[in-house]
């Protein structure tokens, strides 16, 4: 697949601001690698977002978190800092869209106290979830508040339709583009932002702490994808599974490489000697 087959047409002329995360700052394998030896958790996020500059929430997918930790979360980084979050499964997995309300206002009024650190909140469906449900995510978008940014990550095929890119459009919400398991990526665009997620498979690594896989080719096409579409939307944003080549820290600054944008080694911020994180290319 070339990236102009798989880009679709544009909707706001760039460039853009590319953010490049992590989806996630807390494996403990980080430690030691990324962390330096011995680090607290609780100091886990203030050295991360001295690396990256954005991070998907993995944790709101999973229960909606209190007042209290979004605030610290939002307090404990810079202020051009921005946060992504993965709206919670029992609204898209459990209860797939149906008597949903009072946990989409829930978290949305939660995710909200992020303020201007909010970047976009990610709507991920089961690959069960299908396009004989079109007519549940239709009664679904209008709910979403306009003033906040959405992406929709459909695993499954079915999806990939052109009247289902034109729903999106309607309401300037993202096609994710997910590079998962063997679900064929499509990027396309639907918003004045791009979302991207590579995520890989879970079950393939044991550990965390190096990469394992490379993925050169795929990060190499995706770098020409993001620099196509920075010419036509106003931000992108890229969030990296450590299961995508077994350790995203090292893949997140390599892509950085690729596209010619700064990236920070985390050693280099260690006490004491430091040494570079494998495979972060330095010259």
């Amino acid at each position: 697949m070339t990236v102009e087959a798989a880009v679709g047409a544009g909707v706001t002329p760039g460039p853009a601001r590319i953010w490049i995360g992590g989806q996630g700052f807390s494996p403990r394998d980080w430690v030691g690698t990324f962390y330096p030896p011995g680090w607290p958790s609780k100091q886990f996020l203030p050295f991360y977002a001295r690396v990256f500059d954005t991070v998907e929430l993995n944790t709101t997918f999973y229960a909606i978190p209190s007042a209290a930790t979004i605030l610290a979360w939002r307090d404990r980084v810079p202020a051009d800092f921005s946060f992504c979050a993965k709206m919670p499964r029992v609204i898209t997995h459990d209860k797939q869209l149906q008597g949903i309300e009072g946990e989409l206002y829930t978290f949305l009024d939660r995710i909200a106290l992020l303020g201007d650190k909010l970047g976009v909140v990610v709507i991920q469906f089961p690959a069960s979830f299908s396009r004989r449900h079109e007519e549940r995510l239709r009664t679904f978008l209008p709910l979403l508040p306009a003033h906040m940014r959405f992406a929709v990550e459909f695993r499954n095929r079915s999806w990939d339709h052109p009247e289902v890119f034109a729903l999106l459009r309607e309401s300037n919400i993202a096609w994710c583009t997910t590079h998962w398991q063997d679900l064929p990526p499509v990027v396309e665009v639907t918003a004045d932002f791009a979302y991207f997620r590579l995520v890989g498979y879970h079950e393939e690594f044991s550990r965390l702490d190096e990469v394992q896989r490379d993925r050169s080719t795929e990060l190499e096409f995706w770098a020409r994808a993001i620099e196509e579409l920075g010419q036509r939307v106003s931000r992108i944003h890229v969030y990296i599974n450590n299961h995508y080549e077994g350790h995203s820290p090292a893949t997140l600054n390599r892509l950085k490489d690729l596209l010619g944008l700064a990236a920070v080694d985390p050693r280099s911020l260690w006490p004491g000697p430091q040494k570079s994180l494998p495979g972060l290319h330095r010259d």
